[in-house]
């Protein structure tokens, strides 16, 4: 079952593929309502520079990757959350360009391939935004859409990205999120690892995650 905007649960009904070492993870129920209640605490995650008392979640199975934010930002319909991943992590780190927004260009610690973006309200008139962007193409054609599962207070949102939109069985990841905020001096907020810094040329901290051990947050490494 798919993630929907109607508040349709997300379940991972599909196969797991029988050749793919992705770990079997955890399976959140999120429908918009308290879904970071879905997620052990082991999954949960601080992050630096809040708004508030904002928190972020992050897990998987061998067929979906979920994450959900909660924040103040949200809501505002359109300061989007913004998390990249460099899908496979044999190179060393370099450094790289995240997808422009309202002006602001975020430096990442790494050379992401996949961008996931969420908004509270998708289209602002020119066009859907949810989804996951490449960094093939200059990170300017969505491809594949997601849709945002959001709470009743507005504040809380969730996706289910299949592993599919980023790629057939990635067994590590490199991560760093943020919101892009806009306020001057307050450009970028929520970041994910506390030690992110997208105002940096270097990019800040990011994790490295092997997604054939158990998901905990403990057991990623903080670069």
């Amino acid at each position: 079952m798919d993630a929907a905007a109607d508040g349709t649960k997300v379940t991972a009904d599909a196969p797991a593929d029988a050749g793919c070492a992705i770990s079997a993870g955890l399976t959140p129920t999120l429908d918009g309502t308290d879904d970071l209640a879905e997620y052990p605490s082991a999954q949960r995650l601080s992050p630096g520079a809040m708004l508030g008392t904002d928190i972020a979640a992050i897990a998987w199975n061998p067929s979906q990757l979920f994450i959900t934010v909660s924040s103040s930002a949200f809501t505002a319909p359109y300061e989007p959350l913004h998390v990249y991943i460099e899908a496979g992590t044999a190179s060393v780190a370099t450094p790289s360009a995240g997808k422009e927004y309202g002006g602001l260009v975020a430096s990442l610690p790494f050379a992401a391939t996949h961008l996931i973006a969420l908004r509270r309200v998708s289209d602002a008139g020119t066009g859907a935004y949810n989804g996951v962007f490449v960094a093939t193409d200059g990170w300017t054609t969505r491809g594949t859409p997601l849709d945002a599962i959001v709470s009743s207070d507005q504040r809380t949102l969730s996706v289910a990205v299949p592993w599919t939109a980023i790629a057939p069985c990635p067994t590590a990841l490199r991560l760093a999120l943020h919101i892009v905020h806009g306020a001057t001096g307050n450009e970028w907020k929520d970041l994910v690892p506390t030690t992110h810094a997208p105002w940096l040329s270097s990019g800040g901290g990011f994790y490295e995650i092997d997604l054939t051990a158990a998901p905990a947050v403990t057991s990623w490494t903080l670069r």
